[in-house]
């Protein structure tokens, strides 16, 4: 390779990075008319002219440019080259909106990979990160949160040890904070997404990644419940995006908006931007995503009329959505939001068989949570049918509902929801005895729907309020257990010094015989003796058992911690069967790693 053509193609990725395309472009131009261009030099000079004009949205340029780079290198047998065109010529149609075709592209990319001998070259690292990259983000649009969170940050491990190509409009800095906010980890998200914010280039070349950024920052704050704030970036996402042209990107914002200020009950200005956003989807009319997502905004302000024929077209819309959008995302929140008309409704007359309607929306809307993997969506879609369970009295379904809610968001790290839907469940255990009592009298449904929060399950739902996070460590602790299935304790550690074991255990074992199936299939976590809470881990053949009161949640959090290192340290699970043979009781420091897990856990 030529010296002066090698430091000139150098030039060219740095001053990309800066954001000076038309100065970049100037280079690619003056490298072309250098002789004696080595084939690599050659091809590396057709990829910046093809990625250049990609980034700079000069789609038809781009695209002659990627046919001419794959061509060639395919002529000259140099795959990495392929490689470089096929991914743009993606990104291309993706933005073209023309997604089956990106979608085989991307495709045709990933299967060429597979067939390159592996190397360690930079050439072959910097290709290696933008696969990984690629499909971070496929996964995402999925509802495969995980797996795009690991493509993602292998991604970024490369990138950062500076495998960095610039085939793709974005970085896996950018991406993250979509997949956490999609995982429910808002302080994860918000902390990547400012992260991204503040290494974002400067120039007009970055100014989208920057839009969008401030778009999903915005998307986090709505969710935290911080109306304003989300307010303020969202306007700033809407105002790049118009100021570099347009964006496909566009329709979120004006969703976005549209959704905070009528939760902020500012229904003027809702309507206001819904005009602009009816303007921009005339002006856009093969604009894919506007066109999904107009309609949505239309019923969402319709529905937040007074007037009774606004809120019938609303329904309709959203029927049709439901009926024919393939974009899940549309059909979740319309379902989401019929869920919301009936559940009004069912307020006003108090008429039972509005159920009949709730339940095969709320049906649909679980079968689509597990089609797109969503684990945040699946639990709060539980927690609603929870609700429901409620509503029709049925306390032990209403019970398992919650259960596996909180244990499907525990697993996947959904801690903000966890903690929302333990506290649920901890109201439900409050007012046991009040819902008991429905049962025997002809209590209104009004009164139900009070007590059981509907409202705020459907706004939690809808983003529309915050989920509160439990606060840490504020439980008072009484007693910690571990026994078998029969009943007969192994080991117990008091937490106070005055109170009565006899009575409390006695409640406990009469409580524990009417639900122990419940509890053995993990149906139940916990159960309520007067003001104490029982939080109940099984480890077959055992059961950890910590009695509490207060919050379930931070409780909850260190049962599982101490069920676990009974299961991991042989010394405690050999002692607990030794105990079994003998009858013997384990004292906390007998075993000695008994005694450390307890404090450890529960008082350090």
């Amino acid at each position: 390779m030529s010296n002066s053509a090698s430091k000139k193609l150098t030039l060219v990725k740095e001053i990309m990075r800066e954001g000076k395309i038309e100065d970049a472009l100037q280079i690619v131009k003056d490298i072309e008319q250098m002789e004696n261009l080595t084939h690599k030099e050659t091809l590396r000079t057709l990829f910046h002219k093809a990625d250049l004009y990609y980034n700079s949205g000069q789609y038809k340029n781009a695209l002659k440019f990627t046919e001419e780079l794959y061509q060639k290198s395919q002529e000259k047998k140099m795959p990495l080259f392929s490689l470089d065109a096929l991914v743009i010529k993606a990104w291309i149609l993706y933005n073209l909106q023309e997604f089956e075709e990106s979608y085989k592209s991307f495709q045709q990319h990933e299967n060429l990979f597979k067939s390159i001998p592996r190397e360690n070259s930079p050439e072959f690292q910097e290709r290696e990160a933008e696969l990984l990259l690629q499909k971070g983000y496929q996964n995402y649009v999925s509802g495969n949160f995980d797996l795009a969170l690991d493509y993602c940050n292998k991604s970024l491990i490369l990138q950062e040890q500076g495998h960095t190509h610039s085939s793709s409009s974005f970085s896996p800095s950018e991406l993250l904070p979509f997949i956490y906010l999609a995982k429910g980890e808002l302080k994860l998200a918000l902390e990547y997404a400012e992260k991204a914010l503040s290494s974002n280039p400067k120039g007009e070349y970055y100014l989208v990644n920057k839009a969008n950024i401030y778009r999903v920052i915005g998307v986090i704050y709505q969710e935290k419940g911080d109306l304003n704030n989300a307010l303020e970036d969202q306007k700033r996402a809407l105002d790049i995006y118009m100021k570099v042209g347009g964006s496909m990107w566009m329709a979120w914002s004006y969703l976005h908006i549209i959704q905070v200020l009528l939760t902020k009950k500012e229904f003027t200005l809702a309507q206001n931007y819904l005009k602009e956003f009816k303007q921009y989807s005339k002006e856009n009319v093969e604009d894919w995503l506007s066109n999904n997502l107009y309609p949505l905004a239309t019923a969402l302000v319709l529905k937040s009329s007074s007037r009774m024929r606004d809120r019938v077209e609303a329904e309709t819309i959203l029927k049709k959505i439901v009926e024919e959008s393939s974009f899940i995302f549309l059909t979740n929140f319309a379902l989401m939001n019929l869920c919301d008309w009936y559940f009004e409704e069912f307020r006003i007359s108090n008429q039972m068989d509005i159920l009949d309607d709730i339940h095969p929306l709320i049906d649909h809307l679980q079968r689509n949570a597990r089609e797109t993997n969503s684990f945040l969506f699946l639990a709060n879609t539980k927690l609603f049918q929870a609700k429901l369970a409620l509503l029709q009295i049925n306390l032990l379904e209403a019970r398992k509902l919650l259960t596996e809610a909180q244990l499907i968001a525990d697993e996947h790290d959904l801690q903000l929801l966890a903690g929302a839907i333990s506290k649920e469940h901890d109201l439900l255990l409050d007012e046991l005895k009040q819902w008991e009592s429905f049962k025997k009298t002809q209590t209104p449904v009004s009164e139900r729907i009070k007590l059981a929060s509907i409202d705020d399950v459907m706004k939690r739902l809808q983003g529309r309020r915050a989920i509160e996070v439990p606060e840490a460590n504020i439980e008072e602790p009484i007693l910690l257990l571990i026994m078998d299935k029969s009943g007969v304790t192994y080991f117990n550690h008091s937490f106070i010094g005055d109170w009565d074991f006899d009575d409390l255990f006695s409640s406990f074992m009469s409580a524990f015989n009417s639900f122990s199936g419940e509890i053995f299939s993990k149906s139940i976590d916990r159960i309520k003796i007067g003001e104490n809470t029982i939080l109940i881990n099984p480890i077959e053949p055992f059961l950890a058992c910590y009695i509490i009161k207060g919050q379930s949640y931070p409780a909850q959090q260190k049962l599982t911690r101490f069920s676990d290192a009974i299961k991991a340290t042989t010394e405690i699970w050999e002692a607990l069967n030794r105990a079994v043979k003998t009858s013997e009781m384990l004292e906390l420091n007998n075993p000695p790693s008994l005694g450390s897990a307890v404090n450890e856990i529960f008082i350090s």
